[in-house]
């Protein structure tokens, strides 16, 4: 016996019922999806800048520590070898300020960056990367200085000194 009367067409209802329900049981898995990626993206983001401060430290420290050297080199040299070397080593003041720099990213850091945008996640990032490049061009340019003071050392020994005769 079939049935006639208002169940016609039901079958119709039960499908669009059934993608309503699936529907919605979609939506908080879509929203929850969205919100793991946005947490993911800054806690990357987070990663990024922590691991861009401890990066930079260290450059600083290695550009301090090079200099120092660098100017124990220049000792040993007469001073119109040395002038333009000597005028680049002079450059501890900066080194000091950007250390300062830095720590006033890593106070940022500890009181802002959780409650920071993703924009300034990336503009603390960009200006960490920033200084990451323009230390390793202080670098570069430090090694550039004390292949030349090498040279110059090298130079100096094979000199003999001038001006000094010996009379018996």
């Amino acid at each position: 016996m079939r049935q006639t009367g208002p169940l016609t067409g039901g079958k119709k209802h039960d499908v669009g019922y059934i993608l309503l329900i699936a529907a919605a049981a979609a939506l908080p898995l879509l929203v929850l999806f969205l919100r793991q990626r946005q947490w993911r993206a800054r806690e990357l983001a987070m990663r990024r800048l922590l691991d861009g401060a401890d990066a930079l430290e260290a450059q600083l420290l290695a550009c301090r520590s090079r200099m120092q050297q660098l100017k124990s080199m220049l000792a040993v040299l007469p001073e119109e070898m040395s002038a333009d070397a000597n005028v680049a080593l002079t450059a501890d003041d900066k080194v000091q300020a950007a250390l300062r720099d830095l720590l006033a990213h890593r106070l940022w850091i500890k009181q802002q960056a959780a409650e920071a945008t993703g924009a300034e996640l990336d503009a603390a990032c960009a200006a960490i990367e920033q200084s990451h490049r323009l230390m390793q061009a202080q670098l570069t340019r430090l090694d550039a200085i004390a292949a030349e003071l090498a040279a110059a050392q090298s130079s100096a020994r094979t000199l003999a000194p001038r001006g000094k005769t010996t009379t018996t």
